[in-house]
């Protein structure tokens, strides 16, 4: 018998998931894209999608983009406020995601940008002290980037606590958190 353990990462997939899968890949086929029926179909299936993230998250639908994976989405963010919102600095951990770790490699390798891997401790807490030291002496062009829950060790990084140290010395966040969505509360409406 084998006992799987990786259920933060994938799941075995609902039997009612498989059907509403099923379904749609049979009826709605149209590009979302188009302007004709199947098209306005696709379109409204997607736009339901966003509507129910956004609630999940407390977000507007305007703030939700797909991605095809968190790899995806993680390089898009990192590589793009480097070469898009000037950002010079990147503050984040050793215990993130490979996906986080190889774009930094990637983003100080090739253009230049100062990479900090802030300590942990013994159960892969980043040093939070530290980052407020390093914010404090120059948070100019920085980006902060942690996990949320980290998707081998457990780890629940104190998420509020680091967009509160951000916002206090006005540098940007950006926050890994596949592994917690939809399984821990987020708004991000709410007030600092």
């Amino acid at each position: 018998m084998h006992i799987y353990l990786d259920n933060a990462s994938t799941t075995p997939v609902l039997a009612e998931v498989t059907e509403q899968i099923t379904e749609l890949s049979r009826s709605v086929y149209g590009n979302p894209s188009s302007i004709h029926y199947h098209g306005r179909i696709a379109k409204s299936v997607i736009e339901e999608a966003r509507k129910k993230v956004a609630k999940i998250l407390n977000a507007s639908i305007g703030e939700i983009f797909f991605t095809s994976s968190a790899t995806e989405a993680n390089n898009m963010v990192l590589k793009n406020a480097v070469w898009h919102l000037g950002i010079q600095r990147i503050i984040s951990s050793p215990t993130e995601h490979h996906c986080v770790l190889h774009t930094l490699d990637y983003l100080e390798k090739y253009h230049n940008t100062e990479i900090i891997y802030l300590k942990v401790d013994a159960q892969g807490n980043p040093d939070l002290d530290q980052l407020e030291k390093l914010l404090k002496e120059n948070a100019a062009h920085t980006l902060v980037s942690l996990m949320h829950g980290n998707n081998e060790i457990g780890t629940l990084c104190d998420i509020q606590q680091v967009s509160d140290i951000c916002q206090k010395y006005a540098c940007m966040l950006h926050c890994d958190a596949v592994q917690t969505i939809g399984k821990l509360p987020w708004d991000v409406q709410k007030p600092k």
